[in-house]
Order: C-alpha cells, then structure tokens, then sequence
C-alpha cells in the first residue's frame, strides 16, 4: 500500500499561489497568451527536472506564484481569466508532479474532497473520460449512420454483462414486452410489493447511446428497494434517417398511453416516469408535451442530470466547461449536435428545450430534479426546476456536492444508494401511500 498522501499539501501548493506580493509595478507580459505560453513551457522543464517531487512542488510553488504576480500586472480585461488558467495549470502540473497520489485521477485532475466515500473516490481517480480512452479518435461525421452504430455497439457488450451480473445480486428478473408498438424491457423485483404501480424509465446516452440492457445499474436498484415492476423503454436512437429526438419523446409517451390504455391495467396515478442525462431530457420534453396536450399526466416524474435546454445557455455548460469528467460541451457543439439535427430554431423550440417553456395555467407531475454539481447539466436541472416550480407545481431540487453526471448509476457507493433512495421517497409519496 503506498502511503497516504493528503489533499491539503496539494490545497497548500495552489493557494500559495497567492502568497508573493504584488509588488511589482511593471508587468513582463503584454497578454495573458504570453505569459501563459511561458508558464506553461515552465511547468515541462519543472517536471522534467530529476525525480524529486517534494523538490518538483517546492520549484512550482515558487514559480507559479511569480506568474500570480504578473497575471494581476495585466489589462483588468485579462487578470481574472489569466488567473483561472494558471489556477488549473497550477493544479495539472502538481499533479503530473505526483504520480504516486492516490487520492488524484491522473487522466482527469478535478477536485476530489474529503468526504466523498472512499468507493465513490475510488471511481472518480480511476475514470476515464471517454475522450482521453486509448483509441478514440473522435465522433463520426454527423450523417455517418454505420459508423455512429458501430461507436455504440463497442459498449453493448461489457455494459450489458455488468448489468446481467447486477440483476442476480439483487435477485430482479427482466422480461422483453412491446408496449404501445415500442420495445421495451420490463424488471421485476423477487417481490413485488406495489402489483398495481409501475415505474417507466427512459435510459441516458446522448440520445445516440445504450439500450435498457445497458442500464440495469439505473433500473434494477430503485425496482429492488421499492419493491415496483419498472418499464425500460427501448426508444430508436439517433442518428437515423427521418428521425428526430421529439420521435424519441413520443416513444415514452407511447408507452404510458398503452399502460393507461385499455388493457393496460393502470391509472395515469399509477404510474411514474424517470431517467438521467438524454432520458431525464426526454422525461422532460415527454411530461411537458403530455401537459400542453391536456390529457392524463403521470402521477410523478423524476429527470436527473437532465438535458433541458440545447442553447448551452446554463450557466455550468461554461463555468464547469472543462472540469466535467463525463461531458465535454466542445464535442457536444462539434459533433453531436450536429449528428441530432440540432439547429439554431430548434433549441430555441421548448418542445426540445423544457427549460425555455412556461409552466403556468397547466397541469404537470410532481417533479424531482436531481444533479451533481461536478456535471455541466447541473444549471439545465436548476434552470427547470426553477420554471416549472415559477408554474406553480410541485416540485423538489435535489443536487449532490461534489458528484459528477448519472453518478446515481456507481451502484455500490453510499452517494449511489442516497440518490435512489430519495427517488423511491419520492415516488413513494406521489405514487404510493401505504
């Protein structure tokens, strides 16, 4: 076991960032491109400079607050940002510097606090981005359907035996049905203790990716603790010719009509919708489609880590722009945008953006918004937990410090088992009262 090394030598090395003075009245860079392209070919010779690393951290240290001192000698225009980047830097290289810490992921150096249990620490210092996975190469040309296939089919396989092995731990079975003429794949508890409710879930993916096999982690948990058969829709996924996310949408609204229907064998009180990432954004559109039409709602909605408005106008689209471990919004803007036909008009329709509609005058679900303040989509979940609460519905935001996208999925930790258990408490009060 390598010794334990604390965050807080790292906390010290970053705020001694500050520590030098300002005292000097004339800067040596005319930008902060300058200065930051010197501090950058800085930090390489630092860290290639023996092996040493108390030595490497005391050299950065000294360094890296002497560009402090320039970044608040430049434009006003540049001194916040100038200080952004060398802060990021600072962190990088302190930890490119320390390649034993076991406490820092060395592909992806966010922040990791104390109190994140030491299962959910575990996958935080060991995931990989997708983008930094060896052999990626990048996203297919957005009309390139067999390739787009082929970068999905890569991950069918180890995700849906991860969850196969998932399903026998907690004793839950599956069963294939099509329901309102879509796919869909229904898990049942060993003991279903709710005959009479049902739960739909709408998988994540980016509107291109996984299949209800793939995300067991997100269906059988929540099935096994609340004792409730759950309905997994299998909706058609982009790309595909003639075929648009609001397809998708109505695909999970198919699906609660069927349950509703006749021989369906329940009341629209009966039934709860839920789902993360692209499936939170569907459950999203999904609801507030069903509530413009005026017909039957569900009794309860949860969206976590939801995609509500395709604008990225969300403050935390920008302010955690780089710092996401599981989205990066420069491939959403270059590539799959463009493969999901996204255009200017569209995301400013609220049929596609839920985050851009009035909620007032209508009916609507009562809603749990649930995030991580790690993810970027965490301003889309606050943002539409905002307006449909301004609606005048009921509604809860539920976010978790420090978890990055989806982390509800790393079934195992205690962040995990606290998410589902305040989802099945929610629905549990709305759909259910025993």
């Amino acid at each position: 076991m390598k010794p334990y090394k604390s965050p807080i030598v790292v906390s010290a090395l970053i705020a001694s960032v500050a520590t030098i003075s300002s005292a000097a009245t004339e800067g040596e860079y005319s930008s902060r491109w300058e200065l930051m392209a010197q501090a950058y070919a800085s930090v390489e010779k630092t860290l290639g400079n023996g092996s040493d690393t108390n030595a490497k951290l005391a050299t950065l240290n000294t360094k890296m607050a002497r560009f402090k001192v320039q970044c608040n000698l430049l434009a006003k225009i540049e001194r916040a940002t100038c200080l952004d980047d060398l802060t990021r830097l600072t962190t990088m290289a302190t930890t490119a510097a320390n390649p034993d810490d076991e406490t820092r992921n060395q592909l992806f150096p966010t922040n990791i606090p104390n109190f994140v249990s030491p299962e959910m620490k575990k996958i935080m210092v060991n995931w990989t981005p997708f983008w930094l996975a060896p052999g990626w190469e990048g996203f297919p040309d957005s009309g390139d359907y067999g390739a787009w296939q082929t970068l999905h089919d890569e991950v069918i396989d180890p995700a849906t035996r991860a969850g196969e092995a998932l399903l026998d731990s907690l004793n839950v079975t599956t069963e294939e049905r099509e329901i309102g003429g879509v796919r869909t794949v229904v898990v049942n508890p060993s003991e279903n203790r709710h005959p009479g409710k049902v739960l739909i879930h709408v998988h994540g993916g980016a509107f291109y990716a996984n299949t209800p096999e793939t995300t067991f982690d997100r269906t059988a948990p929540l099935s096994n603790l609340m004792g409730i058969d759950i309905v997994s829709v299998d909706y058609k996924l982009m790309p595909s010719p003639g075929w648009d996310i609001l397809d998708q949408r109505d695909q999970v609204i198919s699906v609660f009509d069927a349950l509703i229907g006749e021989g369906g064998g329940y009341a629209p009180e009966d039934v709860g919708v839920y789902g993360c990432s692209a499936g939170g954004g569907l459950v999203a559109m999904a609801t507030n489609e069903m509530s413009h039409r005026g017909g039957p709602i569900p009794a309860a909605a949860v969206t976590q880590s939801p995609q509500t408005d395709f604008t990225l106008d969300s403050d935390s689209n920008w302010t955690l722009r780089y710092d996401d471990p599981r989205t990066q919004v420069d491939l959403l803007i270059q590539s799959v945008w463009p493969m999901l036909g996204i255009t200017e008009e569209k995301a400013l329709d609220p049929r596609y953006s839920p985050a851009l509609d009035d909620y007032s005058g209508r009916e609507m679900p009562p809603t749990m918004v649930q995030v991580g303040t790690k993810e970027t989509q965490m301003s889309d979940g606050i943002r539409y937990y905002d307006v449909v609460r301004r609606g005048g519905h009921v509604t809860q935001l539920d976010a978790h410090d420090a978890m990055q996208h989806c982390f509800h999925g790393h079934w195992g930790t205690p962040e995990a088992e606290v998410a589902v258990s305040r989802v099945a408490e929610w629905f549990g009060a709305h759909l259910y009262k025993e």
